[in-house]
């Protein structure tokens, strides 16, 4: 039982590990720079405005360090970018 419950803590604690890696690459300066090229190119004014709204909003959060803030807003912005 113990065993079992050990591993279950390991492989929880591997998975996220991972995701939160995934979420660094994300909040990082070149990827905030890649977001607003393609921005820039959105057709639609409205979900261009939701995009660039959140993805302002994810770059404060990466400024204060707050890396479940930023993946947040980020992942708004790309729902909005239709990814």
């Amino acid at each position: 039982m113990f065993t079992r419950l050990l591993v279950a803590t390991f492989i929880t604690t591997a998975i996220c590990s991972v995701a939160l890696a995934g979420a660094q690459d994300l909040c990082t300066d070149a990827h905030m720079k890649k977001m607003d090229e393609m921005i820039a190119k959105m057709t639609d004014a409205a979900k261009k405005k939701e995009a660039t709204t959140h993805l302002e909003m994810s770059k404060a959060e990466m400024k204060k360090g707050n890396t479940a803030g930023c993946m947040t807003h980020m992942n708004e912005a790309h729902k909005a970018m239709g990814m």
